[in-house]
Protein backbone atom coordinates (compact mmCIF):
# COMPACT_ATOMS: atom_id res chain seq x y z
CA UNK A 1 0.00 0.00 0.00
CA UNK A 2 1.62 3.12 -0.36
CA UNK A 3 1.44 6.17 1.30
CA UNK A 4 -0.10 9.54 -0.36
CA UNK A 5 2.06 12.39 -0.73
CA UNK A 6 1.43 15.64 -1.67
CA UNK A 7 3.61 17.12 -4.58
CA UNK A 8 3.86 20.93 -4.98
CA UNK A 9 1.23 21.44 -7.28
CA UNK A 10 -0.78 20.15 -4.61
CA UNK A 11 -2.12 16.62 -6.71
CA UNK A 12 -3.22 13.56 -4.61
CA UNK A 13 -0.87 11.01 -5.71
CA UNK A 14 -2.59 8.30 -5.06
CA UNK A 15 -5.88 9.20 -6.26
CA UNK A 16 -4.47 11.30 -8.84
CA UNK A 17 -6.85 14.11 -8.36
CA UNK A 18 -4.73 17.56 -7.76
CA UNK A 19 -6.64 19.93 -5.26
CA UNK A 20 -5.91 23.39 -3.24
CA UNK A 21 -4.10 22.54 0.06
CA UNK A 22 -5.23 26.29 1.36
CA UNK A 23 -8.98 25.65 0.35
CA UNK A 24 -10.52 25.09 3.70
CA UNK A 25 -9.03 28.34 4.77
CA UNK A 26 -9.45 30.43 2.19
CA UNK A 27 -12.59 31.74 2.58
CA UNK A 28 -12.65 32.33 5.45
CA UNK A 29 -9.45 34.66 4.70
CA UNK A 30 -11.47 36.14 1.70
CA UNK A 31 -15.01 36.64 4.27
CA UNK A 32 -12.60 38.30 6.63
CA UNK A 33 -11.49 40.51 4.18
CA UNK A 34 -15.12 42.03 3.02
CA UNK A 35 -16.13 41.93 6.71
CA UNK A 36 -12.72 44.61 7.95
CA UNK A 37 -12.78 46.58 4.57
CA UNK A 38 -14.82 49.01 5.87
CA UNK A 39 -12.97 49.28 9.52
CA UNK A 40 -9.78 49.87 7.50
CA UNK A 41 -11.51 52.64 5.09
CA UNK A 42 -12.73 54.29 8.78
CA UNK A 43 -9.52 54.10 10.20
CA UNK A 44 -7.36 55.68 7.68
CA UNK A 45 -9.74 58.24 7.49
CA UNK A 46 -9.72 58.98 11.12
CA UNK A 47 -5.93 58.54 10.91
CA UNK A 48 -5.64 61.33 7.95
CA UNK A 49 -8.13 64.02 10.20
CA UNK A 50 -6.16 63.59 13.03
CA UNK A 51 -2.58 64.47 10.95
CA UNK A 52 -4.54 66.86 8.94
CA UNK A 53 -5.38 68.44 12.30
CA UNK A 54 -2.28 68.07 13.63
CA UNK A 55 -0.46 69.51 10.98
CA UNK A 56 -3.03 72.46 10.95
CA UNK A 57 -2.69 73.60 14.42
CA UNK A 58 1.20 73.85 13.93
CA UNK A 59 -0.14 76.14 11.12
CA UNK A 60 -2.01 77.99 13.22
CA UNK A 61 0.48 78.31 16.08
CA UNK A 62 3.28 79.05 14.17
CA UNK A 63 1.06 81.91 12.74
CA UNK A 64 0.01 82.84 16.35
CA UNK A 65 4.15 82.99 17.18
CA UNK A 66 4.54 85.09 14.16
CA UNK A 67 2.39 87.55 15.14
CA UNK A 68 3.88 87.56 19.02
CA UNK A 69 7.09 87.57 18.54
CA UNK A 70 6.25 90.69 15.84
CA UNK A 71 3.83 92.76 17.92
CA UNK A 72 6.82 91.92 20.78
CA UNK A 73 9.63 93.23 19.07
CA UNK A 74 7.67 96.30 18.03
CA UNK A 75 6.74 97.42 21.34
CA UNK A 76 10.24 96.87 23.15
CA UNK A 77 10.98 99.39 20.35
CA UNK A 78 8.51 101.95 20.78
CA UNK A 79 8.54 102.04 24.33
CA UNK A 80 12.71 101.54 24.38
CA UNK A 81 12.14 105.46 22.16
CA UNK A 82 9.63 106.62 24.31
CA UNK A 83 11.20 106.36 27.91
CA UNK A 84 13.88 107.74 26.60
CA UNK A 85 14.30 111.20 28.70
CA UNK A 86 16.27 112.75 25.57
CA UNK A 87 12.59 112.12 24.20
CA UNK A 88 10.57 115.96 23.60
CA UNK A 89 7.74 114.35 22.80
CA UNK A 90 4.23 112.60 24.54
CA UNK A 91 5.45 109.25 25.53
CA UNK A 92 2.01 107.77 24.43
CA UNK A 93 2.08 109.51 20.82
CA UNK A 94 6.03 108.24 20.32
CA UNK A 95 4.71 104.67 20.90
CA UNK A 96 1.28 105.13 18.66
CA UNK A 97 2.83 106.80 16.00
CA UNK A 98 5.72 104.57 16.61
CA UNK A 99 3.02 101.18 16.25
CA UNK A 100 1.42 102.86 13.70
CA UNK A 101 4.36 102.72 11.30
CA UNK A 102 4.88 99.05 11.71
CA UNK A 103 1.40 98.30 10.64
CA UNK A 104 0.15 97.57 14.08
CA UNK A 105 -1.82 99.87 15.14
CA UNK A 106 -5.00 98.02 15.25
CA UNK A 107 -3.51 95.75 18.07
CA UNK A 108 -2.37 98.30 20.44
CA UNK A 109 -4.70 98.17 23.22
CA UNK A 110 -3.19 100.43 26.12
CA UNK A 111 -0.07 102.64 26.63
CA UNK A 112 0.85 103.78 30.18
CA UNK A 113 2.67 106.10 31.08
CA UNK A 114 4.73 107.22 34.58
CA UNK A 115 7.26 109.98 34.91
CA UNK A 116 8.78 112.52 36.88
CA UNK A 117 11.33 114.85 36.97
CA UNK A 118 14.14 112.18 36.67
CA UNK A 119 12.25 109.15 35.60
CA UNK A 120 9.76 108.43 32.81
CA UNK A 121 8.05 104.53 32.68
CA UNK A 122 6.50 103.51 29.65
CA UNK A 123 4.59 100.29 29.45
CA UNK A 124 2.24 99.73 26.00
CA UNK A 125 0.01 96.11 25.66
CA UNK A 126 -1.31 94.80 22.58
CA UNK A 127 -3.32 92.07 21.63
CA UNK A 128 -4.63 89.99 18.24
CA UNK A 129 -7.08 87.45 17.16
CA UNK A 130 -4.81 85.34 14.85
CA UNK A 131 -7.66 84.10 13.38
CA UNK A 132 -7.49 80.40 13.26
CA UNK A 133 -8.56 78.16 10.74
CA UNK A 134 -7.92 74.48 11.87
CA UNK A 135 -7.70 74.84 15.66
CA UNK A 136 -11.91 75.28 15.62
CA UNK A 137 -11.85 71.62 15.01
CA UNK A 138 -10.98 70.98 18.19
CA UNK A 139 -13.85 73.63 19.34
CA UNK A 140 -11.22 76.74 20.08
CA UNK A 141 -13.17 79.62 18.28
CA UNK A 142 -10.66 82.45 19.00
CA UNK A 143 -6.52 82.74 19.47
CA UNK A 144 -5.21 85.86 21.05
CA UNK A 145 -1.69 86.66 20.76
CA UNK A 146 -0.41 89.30 23.49
CA UNK A 147 2.68 90.81 24.15
CA UNK A 148 3.47 93.95 26.74
CA UNK A 149 6.38 95.75 26.96
CA UNK A 150 7.82 98.03 29.68
CA UNK A 151 10.73 100.57 28.99
CA UNK A 152 12.07 102.96 31.94
CA UNK A 153 14.99 105.35 32.43
CA UNK A 154 15.94 106.84 35.75
CA UNK A 155 18.84 109.24 36.49
CA UNK A 156 20.44 108.69 40.07
CA UNK A 157 22.80 111.72 40.03
CA UNK A 158 21.20 114.95 41.00
CA UNK A 159 22.50 118.70 41.36
CA UNK A 160 20.09 121.22 43.30
CA UNK A 161 20.62 124.81 43.65
CA UNK A 162 17.75 126.34 45.82
CA UNK A 163 17.87 130.54 44.74
CA UNK A 164 15.95 131.78 47.59
CA UNK A 165 14.69 135.58 48.00
CA UNK A 166 15.37 136.73 51.70
CA UNK A 167 14.93 140.36 50.44
CA UNK A 168 13.26 142.98 53.49
CA UNK A 169 9.73 141.91 52.24
CA UNK A 170 10.27 138.71 52.89
CA UNK A 171 10.72 139.06 57.01
CA UNK A 172 7.86 138.13 58.93
CA UNK A 173 5.35 135.71 57.82
CA UNK A 174 6.64 134.87 54.55
CA UNK A 175 10.61 133.75 55.47
CA UNK A 176 8.50 131.78 58.22
CA UNK A 177 6.61 129.81 56.00
CA UNK A 178 9.92 129.37 53.48
CA UNK A 179 11.74 127.74 56.15
CA UNK A 180 9.83 124.60 56.81
CA UNK A 181 8.96 124.43 53.31
CA UNK A 182 12.47 123.96 52.14
CA UNK A 183 13.67 121.85 55.35
CA UNK A 184 10.95 119.31 53.81
CA UNK A 185 12.16 119.66 50.48
CA UNK A 186 15.86 118.98 51.50
CA UNK A 187 14.40 116.14 53.25
CA UNK A 188 12.17 114.74 50.42
CA UNK A 189 15.24 114.77 48.41
CA UNK A 190 17.66 113.60 50.53
CA UNK A 191 15.95 110.58 51.78
CA UNK A 192 15.06 109.13 48.44
CA UNK A 193 18.53 108.92 47.69
CA UNK A 194 21.83 106.82 47.60
CA UNK A 195 24.33 108.28 49.63
CA UNK A 196 26.54 110.54 47.38
CA UNK A 197 24.38 110.67 44.94
CA UNK A 198 22.74 114.26 45.52
CA UNK A 199 24.17 117.84 46.12
CA UNK A 200 21.94 120.64 47.15
CA UNK A 201 23.29 124.30 47.19
CA UNK A 202 21.21 127.24 48.90
CA UNK A 203 22.34 130.51 47.31
CA UNK A 204 20.30 133.34 49.29
CA UNK A 205 19.72 136.26 47.31
CA UNK A 206 18.25 139.93 48.15
CA UNK A 207 19.90 143.21 46.96
CA UNK A 208 23.18 140.94 45.81
CA UNK A 209 24.55 137.53 46.60
CA UNK A 210 27.06 137.11 49.68
CA UNK A 211 29.28 134.27 48.41
CA UNK A 212 31.59 134.08 51.58
CA UNK A 213 35.54 134.07 51.53
CA UNK A 214 36.11 130.65 50.35
CA UNK A 215 34.27 130.79 47.36
CA UNK A 216 34.60 134.23 46.80
CA UNK A 217 38.47 133.74 46.85
CA UNK A 218 37.78 131.47 44.24
CA UNK A 219 38.31 134.48 41.79
CA UNK A 220 40.27 137.33 40.80
CA UNK A 221 39.20 139.43 43.08
CA UNK A 222 40.95 142.35 44.65
CA UNK A 223 39.19 142.49 48.21
CA UNK A 224 38.88 146.58 49.38
CA UNK A 225 37.17 145.14 52.54
CA UNK A 226 36.21 142.03 54.22
CA UNK A 227 33.01 142.86 55.92
CA UNK A 228 31.00 140.83 52.97
CA UNK A 229 32.11 138.66 49.97
CA UNK A 230 30.27 139.90 46.87
CA UNK A 231 31.52 140.56 43.40
CA UNK A 232 29.94 143.47 41.07
CA UNK A 233 29.35 140.90 37.51
CA UNK A 234 29.80 142.75 34.71
CA UNK A 235 26.29 142.68 31.83
CA UNK A 236 28.57 140.24 29.89
CA UNK A 237 28.77 137.56 31.97
CA UNK A 238 24.96 136.79 31.95
CA UNK A 239 25.49 134.83 28.62
CA UNK A 240 26.23 131.89 30.10
CA UNK A 241 25.99 130.05 33.03
CA UNK A 242 30.10 129.86 33.45
CA UNK A 243 32.39 132.28 35.21
CA UNK A 244 36.30 133.06 34.70
CA UNK A 245 38.44 132.46 37.60
CA UNK A 246 41.21 134.43 35.51
CA UNK A 247 39.12 137.56 34.85
CA UNK A 248 39.40 140.62 37.60
CA UNK A 249 36.12 141.00 39.19
CA UNK A 250 35.22 143.90 41.49
CA UNK A 251 34.83 143.47 44.77
CA UNK A 252 31.06 145.15 45.79
CA UNK A 253 31.40 147.64 48.82
CA UNK A 254 30.47 147.35 52.10
CA UNK A 255 28.03 150.29 52.18
CA UNK A 256 24.42 151.43 52.63
CA UNK A 257 22.97 153.14 50.24
CA UNK A 258 19.49 154.08 51.48
CA UNK A 259 19.61 155.15 55.14
CA UNK A 260 19.12 158.51 55.42
CA UNK A 261 20.56 158.70 59.41
CA UNK A 262 24.89 158.25 59.41
CA UNK A 263 25.18 154.73 60.82
CA UNK A 264 24.61 152.36 58.00
CA UNK A 265 21.80 149.87 58.89
CA UNK A 266 21.06 147.92 55.77
CA UNK A 267 24.33 147.14 53.06
CA UNK A 268 24.19 146.20 49.91
CA UNK A 269 25.95 143.08 50.07
CA UNK A 270 24.59 141.52 53.53
CA UNK A 271 27.59 141.25 55.79
CA UNK A 272 25.72 137.96 57.51
CA UNK A 273 27.42 134.86 57.87
CA UNK A 274 24.15 133.42 57.42
CA UNK A 275 22.87 134.47 54.44
CA UNK A 276 26.36 133.04 52.62
CA UNK A 277 26.21 130.67 49.79
CA UNK A 278 26.41 127.34 51.01
CA UNK A 279 27.99 124.88 48.19
CA UNK A 280 27.41 121.66 47.17
CA UNK A 281 26.51 119.44 50.42
CA UNK A 282 24.29 116.85 51.08
CA UNK A 283 24.04 116.86 55.23
CA UNK A 284 20.39 117.81 55.94
CA UNK A 285 21.48 119.35 59.46
CA UNK A 286 23.95 121.61 57.83
CA UNK A 287 21.43 122.33 55.05
CA UNK A 288 18.33 123.00 57.36
CA UNK A 289 20.70 125.02 60.09
CA UNK A 290 21.84 127.29 56.67
CA UNK A 291 17.92 127.83 56.19
CA UNK A 292 16.61 128.62 59.52
CA UNK A 293 19.60 130.73 59.89
CA UNK A 294 18.33 132.92 56.69
CA UNK A 295 17.86 136.68 57.39
CA UNK A 296 15.97 138.87 55.35
CA UNK A 297 17.06 142.49 54.40
CA UNK A 298 17.64 144.60 51.16
CA UNK A 299 16.67 144.92 47.50
CA UNK A 300 15.45 141.96 45.11
CA UNK A 301 18.01 140.64 42.45
CA UNK A 302 17.03 137.78 40.86
CA UNK A 303 19.15 137.64 38.38
CA UNK A 304 22.34 137.79 40.02
CA UNK A 305 20.45 134.84 42.53
CA UNK A 306 20.06 132.37 39.13
CA UNK A 307 23.88 133.41 37.91
CA UNK A 308 25.15 131.87 41.12
CA UNK A 309 22.83 129.29 41.44
CA UNK A 310 23.38 128.18 37.56
CA UNK A 311 26.99 128.50 37.86
CA UNK A 312 26.74 125.81 40.75
CA UNK A 313 25.62 123.35 38.51
CA UNK A 314 28.27 124.24 35.80
CA UNK A 315 30.66 120.98 35.03
CA UNK A 316 32.95 124.31 33.79
CA UNK A 317 33.23 124.97 37.86
CA UNK A 318 34.80 121.44 38.40
CA UNK A 319 38.06 123.75 39.30
CA UNK A 320 35.94 125.89 42.00
CA UNK A 321 34.93 123.26 43.60
CA UNK A 322 38.14 121.32 43.89
CA UNK A 323 39.20 124.96 45.59
CA UNK A 324 36.88 124.97 47.87
CA UNK A 325 37.42 120.96 48.87
CA UNK A 326 41.01 122.44 49.50
CA UNK A 327 39.62 125.25 51.99
CA UNK A 328 37.24 122.17 53.76
CA UNK A 329 34.04 123.90 52.41
CA UNK A 330 33.04 121.27 50.42
CA UNK A 331 33.59 117.36 51.13
CA UNK A 332 36.20 115.80 49.31
CA UNK A 333 34.05 113.07 48.09
CA UNK A 334 32.21 115.81 45.62
CA UNK A 335 35.57 115.80 43.49
CA UNK A 336 34.64 116.25 39.38
CA UNK A 337 31.34 117.96 40.38
CA UNK A 338 29.66 119.61 39.57
CA UNK A 339 28.73 116.56 37.12
CA UNK A 340 29.51 116.79 32.92
CA UNK A 341 26.30 115.56 31.50
CA UNK A 342 28.30 114.22 28.19
CA UNK A 343 29.82 111.99 31.15
CA UNK A 344 27.68 111.10 33.53
CA UNK A 345 23.61 110.67 33.95
CA UNK A 346 23.18 113.39 35.91
CA UNK A 347 19.76 115.84 36.89
CA UNK A 348 20.48 119.46 37.17
CA UNK A 349 18.00 121.48 38.61
CA UNK A 350 17.39 125.32 40.04
CA UNK A 351 14.68 126.21 42.12
CA UNK A 352 13.94 129.61 42.20
CA UNK A 353 12.09 131.41 44.64
CA UNK A 354 10.78 135.16 44.83
CA UNK A 355 8.33 137.17 46.54
CA UNK A 356 9.15 140.31 44.84
CA UNK A 357 10.26 141.42 41.35
CA UNK A 358 14.12 143.44 40.22
CA UNK A 359 14.24 146.52 41.93
CA UNK A 360 17.57 149.08 41.91
CA UNK A 361 20.59 147.45 42.10
CA UNK A 362 23.60 149.86 43.63
CA UNK A 363 27.22 149.69 43.31
CA UNK A 364 29.95 151.92 43.95
CA UNK A 365 32.07 153.83 41.27
CA UNK A 366 34.95 153.29 40.32
CA UNK A 367 37.09 155.25 42.38
CA UNK A 368 35.23 155.60 45.55
CA UNK A 369 35.13 151.73 46.34
CA UNK A 370 38.96 151.93 47.63
CA UNK A 371 41.48 153.93 48.35
CA UNK A 372 41.87 157.42 50.21
CA UNK A 373 38.73 159.34 49.92
CA UNK A 374 38.23 163.32 50.61
CA UNK A 375 36.81 163.05 54.46
CA UNK A 376 38.93 163.32 57.99
CA UNK A 377 37.87 162.42 61.22
CA UNK A 378 39.35 163.71 64.41
CA UNK A 379 41.31 161.47 66.63
CA UNK A 380 39.76 162.09 69.61
CA UNK A 381 35.84 162.21 69.34
CA UNK A 382 35.39 161.44 65.52
CA UNK A 383 34.36 164.40 64.26
CA UNK A 384 34.47 164.88 60.26
CA UNK A 385 35.90 167.15 57.98
CA UNK A 386 35.43 167.14 54.19
CA UNK A 387 38.46 168.19 51.88
CA UNK A 388 37.52 170.09 48.42
CA UNK A 389 40.68 170.82 46.23
CA UNK A 390 38.83 172.67 43.89
CA UNK A 391 38.06 175.57 46.58
CA UNK A 392 40.09 178.66 46.25
CA UNK A 393 41.83 179.50 48.58
CA UNK A 394 43.38 178.09 51.28
CA UNK A 395 40.43 176.91 53.78
CA UNK A 396 39.66 173.97 51.64
CA UNK A 397 38.61 172.16 54.87
CA UNK A 398 34.42 171.83 55.50
CA UNK A 399 34.18 171.27 59.66
CA UNK A 400 30.54 169.27 60.28
CA UNK A 401 31.50 170.63 64.16
CA UNK A 402 30.42 174.34 63.00
CA UNK A 403 29.95 174.27 59.40
CA UNK A 404 32.96 176.01 58.62
CA UNK A 405 35.81 176.45 56.19
CA UNK A 406 39.26 175.79 57.57
CA UNK A 407 42.98 175.34 56.36
CA UNK A 408 43.10 172.37 58.64
CA UNK A 409 40.24 169.24 59.32
CA UNK A 410 39.03 168.84 62.82
CA UNK A 411 41.82 168.34 65.16
CA UNK A 412 44.37 169.16 62.80
CA UNK A 413 46.56 167.03 60.81
CA UNK A 414 48.04 165.02 63.27
CA UNK A 415 45.59 165.05 65.47
CA UNK A 416 42.80 163.47 62.35
CA UNK A 417 43.01 160.48 60.27
CA UNK A 418 42.45 160.49 56.43
CA UNK A 419 39.67 157.49 55.76
CA UNK A 420 39.62 155.58 53.52
CA UNK A 421 36.82 155.24 51.28
CA UNK A 422 35.58 151.39 52.37
CA UNK A 423 36.06 153.04 56.22
CA UNK A 424 34.02 155.73 54.80
CA UNK A 425 31.31 153.91 53.76
CA UNK A 426 31.38 151.31 57.22
CA UNK A 427 30.82 154.47 59.57
CA UNK A 428 28.17 156.36 57.14
CA UNK A 429 25.63 156.07 54.53
CA UNK A 430 25.76 157.11 51.00
CA UNK A 431 22.68 159.20 51.34
CA UNK A 432 23.95 160.39 54.23
CA UNK A 433 28.02 161.38 53.01
CA UNK A 434 26.12 162.99 49.82
CA UNK A 435 23.32 165.12 52.05
CA UNK A 436 25.54 165.87 55.61
CA UNK A 437 29.01 166.39 54.25
CA UNK A 438 28.68 167.13 50.46
CA UNK A 439 25.69 168.81 49.41
CA UNK A 440 26.32 170.89 53.16
CA UNK A 441 29.70 171.94 52.09
CA UNK A 442 29.15 172.71 48.53
CA UNK A 443 25.18 173.51 47.73
CA UNK A 444 23.76 174.46 50.97
CA UNK A 445 22.10 171.25 52.14
CA UNK A 446 19.90 170.99 48.95
CA UNK A 447 18.13 167.93 47.89
CA UNK A 448 19.56 168.16 44.41
CA UNK A 449 22.98 168.54 45.55
CA UNK A 450 22.71 165.40 47.74
CA UNK A 451 21.18 163.90 44.33
CA UNK A 452 24.19 164.92 42.34
CA UNK A 453 26.78 163.41 45.17
CA UNK A 454 24.80 160.48 45.66
CA UNK A 455 25.31 159.95 41.61
CA UNK A 456 28.34 160.57 41.34
CA UNK A 457 29.51 158.12 44.12
CA UNK A 458 27.09 154.94 43.01
CA UNK A 459 25.39 153.37 40.26
CA UNK A 460 21.62 152.55 40.10
CA UNK A 461 20.52 149.76 37.68
CA UNK A 462 17.46 148.53 37.34
CA UNK A 463 16.10 148.96 33.63
CA UNK A 464 18.73 145.63 32.66
CA UNK A 465 18.02 143.56 35.52
CA UNK A 466 14.92 141.63 33.63
CA UNK A 467 17.07 140.89 30.34
CA UNK A 468 19.63 140.14 32.07
CA UNK A 469 17.71 137.47 34.12
CA UNK A 470 16.04 135.98 30.86
CA UNK A 471 19.36 135.75 29.20
CA UNK A 472 20.81 133.27 31.83
CA UNK A 473 18.00 131.77 32.87
CA UNK A 474 18.03 130.66 28.64
CA UNK A 475 21.80 129.82 28.92
CA UNK A 476 20.99 127.16 32.08
CA UNK A 477 17.77 126.33 29.99
CA UNK A 478 20.35 125.37 27.38
CA UNK A 479 22.95 123.84 29.27
CA UNK A 480 19.88 121.14 30.19
CA UNK A 481 19.35 122.72 33.61
CA UNK A 482 15.45 122.62 34.59
CA UNK A 483 14.47 125.61 36.07
CA UNK A 484 11.26 125.48 38.33
CA UNK A 485 10.15 128.91 39.39
CA UNK A 486 8.14 129.98 42.68
CA UNK A 487 6.27 133.36 42.59
CA UNK A 488 5.37 133.50 46.44
CA UNK A 489 3.23 136.30 47.30
CA UNK A 490 5.08 138.06 44.25
CA UNK A 491 3.64 141.05 42.23
CA UNK A 492 2.48 140.25 39.00
CA UNK A 493 5.94 141.63 37.52
CA UNK A 494 8.05 139.65 39.70
CA UNK A 495 6.00 136.33 38.66
CA UNK A 496 6.24 137.07 35.51
CA UNK A 497 9.63 137.16 34.91
CA UNK A 498 10.25 133.64 37.56
CA UNK A 499 7.27 132.10 34.87
CA UNK A 500 9.17 132.78 31.95
CA UNK A 501 12.39 131.75 33.56
CA UNK A 502 11.06 128.34 33.88
CA UNK A 503 11.83 125.70 31.97
CA UNK A 504 7.53 125.35 31.65
CA UNK A 505 4.35 126.81 32.45
CA UNK A 506 4.08 123.30 34.09
CA UNK A 507 7.53 124.18 36.05
CA UNK A 508 6.22 127.00 37.47
CA UNK A 509 4.19 127.68 40.86
CA UNK A 510 2.17 130.34 42.13
CA UNK A 511 2.01 130.36 46.24
CA UNK A 512 0.68 132.07 48.87
CA UNK A 513 0.86 131.34 52.89
CA UNK A 514 1.41 127.73 53.84
CA UNK A 515 0.62 126.56 50.30
CA UNK A 516 4.67 127.26 49.68
CA UNK A 517 5.14 123.82 51.28
CA UNK A 518 2.87 122.63 48.21
CA UNK A 519 5.10 123.60 45.90
CA UNK A 520 8.11 122.99 46.67
CA UNK A 521 7.08 119.50 47.98
CA UNK A 522 5.25 119.11 44.06
CA UNK A 523 9.16 119.49 43.26
CA UNK A 524 10.52 117.50 45.60
CA UNK A 525 8.24 114.49 44.49
CA UNK A 526 9.48 114.09 41.59
CA UNK A 527 13.12 114.42 42.11
CA UNK A 528 12.65 110.21 42.75
CA UNK A 529 16.35 109.20 43.22
CA UNK A 530 16.31 105.73 41.67
CA UNK A 531 18.62 102.96 39.75
CA UNK A 532 18.83 103.97 35.98
CA UNK A 533 17.10 100.92 33.89
CA UNK A 534 16.01 100.50 30.56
Amino acid sequence: METPTMNMQGTDTAQGQPRNAMAPDSGRLKRFGRDEDGALIVFSLFLFVLMSMLGGLAIDLMHYEKIRTEMSQTLDRCVLSAASLTQSLDPQGVVEDCVDKAGMAEYLSSVTVDEGLNFREVSARASADTQPFFVHMLGIEDLFAHASSTAEQRISNVEVSLVLDISGSMAGSRINNLRPAAREFIDTVLASSDPGRVTISIVPYAGHVNLGEPLESQFNVTENHTASYCIDLPPSTYGSISLSQTTPFTHAGHFDPYYSAMAPTLHFCSPRTVNTVLPLNDNATVLKAKINGLVAEGNTSIDIGMKWGSLLLDPGAQPIIEGLIGRGTVNAGYAGRPLNPAVNDVLKIVVLMTDGENTTEYRLKPGYDSGLSNVWRRNSNGALSLYHEPRSGTTKFFRLSDGKWYTTPDGGTTGATRLTYPELWAQASVSWVAMNIYSRALHGSTTSGQNTWFNTFVSAESADKNNRLQTVCNAAKAAGITVFGIGFEAPSGGRTQVRNCATSTAHYFDAKGLSITTAFRAIASQISLLRLTQ
